[in-house]
């Protein structure tokens, strides 16, 4: 068990037992200090969870890369899901990117609301490889003033430019460097 939890966990023992002695002695000092107890335990409650990942082998999200019309390139990583899949209220989307098909052309509609994310609205870390993170208040701030809200949002498209910049190369096979030519040739006329 953690540390942290421990700590709670003799915290909440003791607000217990302080309450139930101020209760048994009817005292209302052993009340008031088991009252201010809790502004110690605060500190140890576990974190909530900002974080929200978006897992695209369901059927809820779909990422793809976006090509050009001959379809060698990407041009960009889009990312498809039904309106209230993303938790607009949590602070990071975070979506896998390894094993992501190739398209050239994707199915829109009428209702259709794409939103662009820009390179400063992403992130990596280390022990996420292969996935990036999206800053969702970025994303709410830039719709305040657009005609339409998040929660219609179904499309988010990024560049596959700011894509290359933050994921990890692929390592390549050793190139072997050039032999270097030592000659010795008399150019005097």
């Amino acid at each position: 068990m953690k540390v942290n939890n421990v700590l709670l966990a003799l915290g909440l023992l003791l607000f217990i037992g302080l309450f139930g002695a101020s209760i048994w002695k009817q005292s209302p000092v052993l009340l008031y200090i088991a009252s201010a107890l809790p502004i110690f335990v605060v500190p140890f409650l576990p974190d909530i969870r900002t974080s929200q990942k978006l897992n695209s082998n369901k059927q809820s999200a779909q990422t793809v890369k976006l090509t050009d019309a001959s379809g060698e390139e990407a041009d960009w990583l889009v990312i498809t899901f039904h309106p209230g899949t993303v938790y607009w209220n949590k602070k990071w989307l975070v979506i896998p990117t390894q094993g992501v098909t190739s398209v050239s052309e994707i199915h829109t509609d009428d209702y259709t609301v794409s939103l662009p994310v820009l390179k400063y609205d992403l992130r990596t870390k280390k022990k996420r490889n292969g996935q990036i993170s999206i800053y969702l208040p970025n994303l709410l701030e830039r719709t305040q003033s657009l005609s339409f809200t998040v929660d219609e949002v179904s499309r988010l498209m990024i560049r596959m430019d700011d894509l290359e910049d933050l994921l990890p190369r692929p390592s390549s096979a050793p190139v072997a460097a050039p032999a270097v030519l030592n000659s010795t040739t008399n150019t005097s006329a």
